[in-house]
């Protein structure tokens, strides 16, 4: 028992420091962005799942099956194991990213009807005040898509249905979960190299999934021009604009 939860141990370690060097220098990954994200959940969990199953067995080597805590030798076990748990709970919860206030305020803008709404492309969007240009999604039943004034003033029809598209692609595919999973792991473990990476990735993957899927709906060049006018001052902006130059967007659905 002792030696297989060595190897699962060791074989948890080498998927934490072994994806993350594939999955980042893969280009691949650029072309098919969900695959990656895919890729990347798997190899978060099982590096997890391999070392508690690797820990566990390590710890209970030689312990009757029956009773392998051993809670009947003596009641201050089980106080221990519980208060254990709790503890790892806490810490849990404690790294868990919240979204940040603006998500609260978008939220509170959309459900008072304070900020007026507009179908786009077949889609309810909040239009709010705003001189600089700002398109968000924000998850929950409460939630949706917001655009501000300063955006949607200089873009042509076809580019804010592209923005709205896109925006709605991160409501659609879940990606909030995405980066938040990503996030809480790596201020859990900031540590690791793996952690880091992935959470950097996933928040430049999500944003490459929903230009996919933005693109299959409204067109690579409408995209490309709101992209141009939305973020093309950014380095990922114009990783974005050049990725929707370049050969059509890969077929994932």
């Amino acid at each position: 028992m002792i030696v297989a939860g060595v190897a699962l141990i060791v074989l948890a370690l080498a998927v934490v420091v072994l994806a993350p060097r594939v999955l980042t220098r893969s280009a691949w990954t650029i072309d098919r962005p969900r695959t990656a994200l895919v890729c990347w959940s798997v190899a978060v969990l099982l590096g997890i799942v391999g070392f508690l199953a690797g820990v566990t067995l390590v710890v209970l080597a030689n312990r009757p099956v029956t009773d392998p805590f051993r809670l009947g030798d003596s009641p201050s076990h089980g106080l221990n194991i519980g208060v254990a748990l709790l503890a790892v709970t806490a810490f849990a919860v404690a790294v868990r990213v919240r979204p940040g206030p603006e998500h609260d305020a978008v939220r509170e803008a959309m459900r008072s009807g304070s900020a007026p709404h507009r179908e786009i492309d077949g889609t309810p969007v909040a239009v709010v005040e705003a001189e600089h240009a700002l398109a968000c999604a924000v998850p929950g039943r409460s939630g949706g898509v917001l655009v501000s004034t300063g955006l949607a003033d200089r873009l042509r029809t076809d580019e804010l249905e592209a923005v709205v598209a896109h925006e709605r692609a991160h409501l659609t595919q879940r990606h909030a979960v995405a980066v938040g999973v990503a996030e809480s792991i790596e201020r859990a473990v900031p540590w690791i190299p793996g952690a880091r990476a992935m959470a950097r990735s996933t928040r430049v993957l999500v944003e490459f999934a929903a230009d996919d899927a933005a693109a299959r709906r409204v067109g690579r060049d409408a995209l490309r021009r709101a992209v141009l006018v939305a973020d093309g001052t950014s380095a990922l902006g114009a990783i974005r604009t050049s990725r929707l130059s370049d050969a059509p967007v890969g077929g994932e659905a």
